[in-house]
């Protein structure tokens, strides 16, 4: 971020300090100027305790935005707060081996990876990101929480987020499973979470047979990207999935691979390349994909929709607007359909808040994680319309979770790629 466009975040603060007095002000600049003489510990860690500092003494403007605060409505739950505790954890201020600060470490996993704090954070940095940082060193000290123990031991016995390989349910769902000949010209990289949602997967599946690409699934091989224990930071389990997963890959041929999954993009592009695993081929989400096929003609959305899909609203993923920064696919794709009307909820596109279930939130507090689910529900209803629309597996999974029982029969969670399936 160049040193304008940090102004423009600092700038609400300008006049705040402009007014202070001359002894507050040279007290706030003293301070500044001391911070890595007075915060800076001795020592070697794999905490980023330069950004946890940094983000322990802004204003913290990203408070107002944060899901999990909103829903604990709790002055514990704000990044800022979290960064705070995560640093003293990490330099020993507070002891994480002691049992009495468990509920400190559970702290650094409450997060749904929804980086609101990004969007506001005058440094740009993520506080998900900082938190993880954390999460390495209570690794490496034999502190792992047994919720998340138990998420590394289903990756190492199922190649999957699961107790068992979901991959390989695929017969009983009715899901066509296409082997690859190595002269695919794509490899459609279905999700862990994805498997829980078969018509979705049918859905991708035949809109890409409609467009005439040659593609292959091979869900007898697959195996999770390794999101999950990135998220946890067991790096050596991840590298071990990412080495099956690159295996795969350039064992399809393909040109590209394309994920249902925000996640799945995410890691085998972000998050691989910052742990020094390249992957050649090209990985994009199947929304991009899509649009590409509409637009080169070989896709054409023909049959208007019908009056009860008329009225949607779209959940833009957190993972596809902020991280993978696309906003434009699914509306693009949208705008195609006749006789739709969309209706943007107030909090959309770069600015979406959270269905609560990315991250590891939902394992270190499920009753957090709903809360933020129902909330989101409650500002997608204030658009008037009962179709919401989105393109992540995690994101459907979790919105489904914040609709009350007596409204199940009226709001319907849809996957883009069902919804275009109804004007094909």
């Amino acid at each position: 971020m160049g040193v304008f466009e940090t102004l423009k975040k600092y700038k609400w603060m300008l006049p705040i300090i402009n007014n202070a007095d001359r002894d507050i002000k040279r007290i706030v600049m003293k301070n500044f100027r001391l911070k890595s003489k007075n915060f800076y510990p001795e020592g070697e860690y794999k905490a980023d305790v330069k950004n946890l500092i940094n983000c322990m003494l802004c204003p913290n403007m990203c408070r107002f935005d944060c899901g999990v605060l909103q829903v604990t409505q709790t002055e514990t739950m704000s990044p800022a707060y979290k960064a705070r505790i995560g640093y003293y954890l990490s330099i020993g201020k507070i002891d994480p081996a002691d049992p009495a600060n468990k509920e400190f470490i559970d702290l650094m996993y409450k997060c749904s990876n929804e980086e609101n704090c990004k969007v506001w954070c005058p440094f740009e940095f993520s506080v998900v990101s900082l938190l993880e940082t954390v999460r390495e060193d209570l690794n490496d000290k034999g502190l792992m929480p047994d919720y998340c123990k138990e998420q590394i031991e289903k990756l190492k016995k199922t190649n999957t987020i699961e107790d068992y390989n979901i991959f390989k349910t695929y017969k009983e769902k009715g899901i066509e499973n296409v082997e690859t000949d190595s002269k695919d010209e794509v490899f459609y990289y279905i999700g862990c979470e994805t498997m829980k949602f078969p018509e979705v997967v049918k859905a991708n599946i035949e809109i890409l047979k409609k467009a005439g690409i040659k593609f292959s699934t091979n869900l007898e091989k697959r195996a999770c990207c390794g999101a999950p224990a990135f998220n946890i930071r067991d790096l050596d389990t991840a590298k071990d999935l990412a080495k099956k997963n690159i295996e795969l890959i350039e064992k399809t041929g393909a040109k590209i691979v394309i994920s249902d999954c925000p996640g799945c993009v995410e890691t085998l592009t972000k998050r691989y390349q910052k742990a020094e695993i390249n992957v050649k081929t090209k990985i994009i989400h199947i929304v991009e994909f899509i649009q590409q096929l509409i637009e080169q003609g070989k896709l054409k959305l023909e049959k208007p929709i019908s009056d009860d899909f008329k009225k949607v609203s779209i959940h833009d993923p957190c993972l596809l607007a902020r991280n993978l920064n696309d906003t434009t696919s699914i509306r693009a794709i949208l705008e195609k359909i006749q006789g739709i009307e969309l209706i943007e909820p107030m909090y959309n596109k770069e600015y979406t808040h959270c269905c609560g279930w990315s991250g590891t939130l939902h394992w270190a507090d499920k009753e957090i994680a709903v809360k933020e689910a129902s909330n989101r529900i409650e500002e997608l209803k204030e658009t008037g319309a009962n179709i919401f629309i989105s393109a992540c597996p995690l994101c459907e999974l979790g919105l489904a979770h914040g609709v009350k029982e007596n409204e199940k029969k009226n709001i319907k969670i849809i996957d883009i790629s069902e919804f275009l399936l109804k004007v094909i």
